[in-house]
């Protein structure tokens, strides 16, 4: 069968005697939950740290503008290092370069704790962003390996739903970190826990990839030009990538919306954007059963448009001068809407490609973090003390999305 699980050798079947396709044995569903812990670590990285924005402007006596931009700094190395990674997991196989980027990602979360200037932060971010991107990208790469296409979307829902889950616990642990030492802690618990997930990847995770792609470098290069030529990838892997950047911009921009124009305290920061995430996780957990009744090309554009007319209506809110309350619960329906788009368009981007999935996913994780550092940076640009910049880049994402599934993917078939 043509969709077929590539893991002929390594113990794993599509269904395990049931007559469900679409449900996970247990195998596969151990293997999703380590890929769900190496998608958290880029959310986990971003998160931890955002209460602590402060007190490392404070510690090394910078503006806050400074810290913000070290996490620009670290989209940018996620986004080349998925580059990289993705690259390695195609020739070398995935779990040894898991491995060892998760290895380096907690050494360089550790030796952020012992440095005294905002310069050396930067550096040290984008390393550590540049080494954990080997999980995300190549978790990615291993849905594809193991799951069929009737199971990639439950998958990558599952992801979805950490995407979702992290936001809402990881700034009220920060805080508490932040309580109860120094800034340096909340590096501490991003090291603690880059440890744990690496152990249980050594422990848990097979190797899925069973051919490697050893070809010279010409012919290596080459393998990348059908990815660029497949509109269907092309078509949502810009959509996920405006989707993935309109995330982005909320999650940086959320201090400024919640604690500075909202007046809320720190405490009350972290839970109202753990309540407004948890719309992330409605909508990851809905795409599983809207596929069930919808083909996934026709949910994507429905969802976009739906989107983009929540963000419109949040620039109608601001230019009326409505209070951040108001706000807060339109930014959670489009936090609902991003849940769906977000598993949709990575399982619709991948979908051409098994024997490659790395690159692929690669390419995807690289667009995807480079056009929201393009967006974040532009923000920062423009920022005043109005949070017009913000829901006016939240519906330029939205729209941008909206344009490229239906004007380009109504065309696209399915591989």
């Amino acid at each position: 069968m043509k969709d077929k699980a590539l893991l002929p050798n390594n113990g794993l079947t599509n269904h395990d005697g049931n007559n469900n396709p679409a449900k996970l044995t247990k195998k596969e569903v151990t293997i999703t939950v380590v890929l769900a812990l190496l998608t958290a670590i880029e959310i986990l990285s971003v998160d931890l740290y955002l209460p602590a924005f402060k007190a490392i402007a404070d510690d090394f006596r910078a503006s806050l503008g400074d810290v913000q931009l070290s996490l620009s700094i670290f989209l940018g190395g996620f986004a080349l290092g998925q580059l990289v990674w993705g690259t390695l997991a195609d020739r070398f196989g995935r779990k040894l370069p898991i491995i060892v980027g998760l290895f380096l990602y907690v050494v360089f979360s550790l030796v952020i704790t012992s440095i005294h200037n905002v310069g050396m932060f930067w550096l040290l971010r984008f390393l550590q962003a540049f080494c954990g991107s080997a999980g995300v990208v190549i978790a990615r790469a291993i849905v594809s390996d193991v799951f069929d296409r009737h199971k990639t979307i439950k998958v990558f829902s599952l992801l979805g739903l950490i995407m979702g889950v992290t936001p809402i616990i990881a700034p009220s642990i920060g805080n508490m970190l932040l309580g109860s030492g120094t800034w340096h802690t909340n590096f501490v618990a991003m090291a603690a826990t880059g440890m744990i997930v690496l152990v249980l990847v050594v422990l848990l995770l097979p190797e899925t990839h069973l051919i490697r792609n050893t070809d010279a470098n010409q012919a290596h290069r080459n393998k990348y030009k059908p990815i660029f030529e497949n509109r269907q990838f092309i078509t949502y892997t810009l959509t996920a990538s405006m989707v993935y950047a309109g995330l982005l911009v909320f999650v940086s921009n959320s201090p400024f919306l919640i604690m500075e124009k909202g007046q809320f305290t720190g405490t009350e920061y972290s839970l109202i954007f753990g309540l407004i995430s948890v719309g992330i996780v409605f909508g990851s957990y809905s795409i599983n059963y809207l596929v069930k009744y919808f083909d996934k090309h026709v949910i994507v554009k429905c969802v976009a448009l739906l989107q983009a007319l929540f963000a419109l209506f949040s620039v109608i809110m601001v230019l009326f001068g409505a209070p951040v309350p108001g706000l807060l619960i339109l930014i959670f329906f489009y936090l609902f809407l991003l849940g769906i788009l977000l598993p949709a368009t990575a399982d619709l981007a991948l979908e051409p490609f098994r024997s490659d999935s790395g690159k692929a996913s690669a390419i995807f994780g690289f667009v995807q973090l480079a056009v929201t550092f393009v967006i974040l940076t532009i923000i920062g640009l423009v920022q005043d003390d109005s949070i017009m910049p913000m829901t006016v880049a939240l519906l330029m994402c939205a729209v941008v999305s909206l344009v490229s599934s239906w004007f380009r993917g109504w065309k696209t078939k399915a591989s």
